[in-house]
């Protein structure tokens, strides 16, 4: 019906912003229910067509307008969107690499953190960097403080010929400088470095070479060397937390080592008041270390035992110092009471270092040392093996 067109006409105009919404959806509606305002109705689509001539405008080009600015706004919608992914995608990709990073950082510091022992230590840190940097090759030095000297303590290969021969004085070209300003060096053509010379004993070709300070208490006591290896900040920030924490596990195990060295020293010193009480031992106690040790490295046990048993062979006599003088030194022959009381130095060294707590391992090494394998020996009688 003529109503119906209206209607749709006007649904039209007032979608392109042409005529007002409510007013004329009143009046269509109503129209468009009561065809008895068929003259009405005519009138109005007049009106319509007559708007349409004032704006100058048809409805093709209305549409066309339209469907340009559609376009617009969608193609500008879908660069908003590209962008904000590609944010989203570059943010998730450093929170990515942050957690890879500080797991890594976990790792070594898990790992450095389970022992004390230096060359166990320095050998971590070695892997570690090579691992993190994706060095060819790599190597620790440290600095020999009566010498004044940065020597090779941890090569990456120890069959390498005389890697032993490569050593920096303190305040020597590169090496000095990274001393004096406790910084990061690299130097991407090494080949043509002068400075570095005595890197040519190894016969390798060696590009890049990048060194990082160790540093304590503001002061470097070793560079970590790394070979063939390309740079990025975030390699570089990821290496310097990483020099850090090897630094203070660095330390910690060289305090650690002193006083392992005191423990022995005092050691020592026990054992000299010993055989000073009684000379007819005297030497009877490095002679044991020394046996001890040779054994020992025959049955190539681990450095630890080694180590304990050094201790044990040092201080095994160490009860003696609860026993008289006199029966020490009694050259005619002891009697029953005499000799029970020498038969008790075992339990009373044992006494000496249970207090102690890095000597526990040996306690049992003390108090057993006279037993035998028949069961005849002292104090526990113990038997067999």
């Amino acid at each position: 019906s003529i109503a119906f067109i209206g209607y749709s006409l006007i649904v039209l105009l007032e979608y392109f912003n042409l005529i007002p919404y409510k007013s004329l959806f009143k009046i269509t509606s109503y129209l468009y229910q009561d065809t008895q305002y068929i003259v009405t109705t005519i009138l109005l689509i007049g009106v319509v067509f007559a708007l349409i001539f004032i704006t100058g405008k048809n409805f093709a080009q209305i549409l066309k307008e339209k469907n340009e600015e559609l376009s617009q706004n969608r193609k500008k919608l879908e660069e908003f969107s590209n962008k904000l992914e590609e944010k989203v995608r570059f943010r998730t990709l450093e929170l990515q690499k942050s957690k890879d990073q500080l797991s890594v950082l976990y790792k070594i510091s898990r790992t450095i953190s389970s022992t004390l022992k230096l060359d166990d230590i320095l050998q971590t840190i070695l892997d570690f960097s090579i691992k993190i940097s994706g060095a060819g090759r790599g190597s620790i030095m440290l600095l020999d403080k009566k010498k004044r000297i940065f020597f090779i303590k941890i090569p990456y290969d120890k069959s390498e010929k005389n890697i032993d021969k490569i050593n920096f004085a303190e305040n020597e070209n590169t090496i000095g400088w990274v001393v004096k300003n406790k910084k990061f060096l690299y130097i991407e053509d090494l080949e043509n470095n002068k400075h570095f010379s005595k890197i040519k004993i190894i016969r390798r070709r060696i590009k890049q070479l990048l060194i990082i300070p160790v540093i304590v208490e503001d002061k470097v006591i070793g560079v970590i060397n790394l070979e063939n290896t390309s740079l990025s900040s975030d390699t570089i920030d990821l290496l310097r937390s990483f020099s850090e924490g090897a630094a203070v596990a660095i330390n910690n195990a060289r305090l650690y080592q002193k006083i392992k060295d005191s423990y022995f020293e005092i050691a020592k010193a026990l054992a000299q008041a010993i055989e000073a009480k009684d000379p007819y031992t005297h030497g009877h106690s490095a002679r044991v270390v020394e046996y001890t040790v040779l054994i020992a490295q025959k049955l190539d046990l681990p450095e630890e035992e080694k180590e304990l048993l050094k201790y044990a062979s040092m201080l095994h006599d160490i009860g003696k110092i609860g026993v008289r003088g006199i029966i020490l030194n009694n050259s005619k022959g002891l009697t029953g009471e005499e000799y029970d009381e020498i038969r008790k130095h075992p339990l009373v060294g044992e006494g000496i270092i249970q207090p102690i707590e890095l000597l526990q391992p040996i306690r049992p090494l003390i108090r057993h040392h006279h037993e035998w394998y028949n069961g005849k020996g002292y104090p526990d009688g113990l038997s067999g093996e």
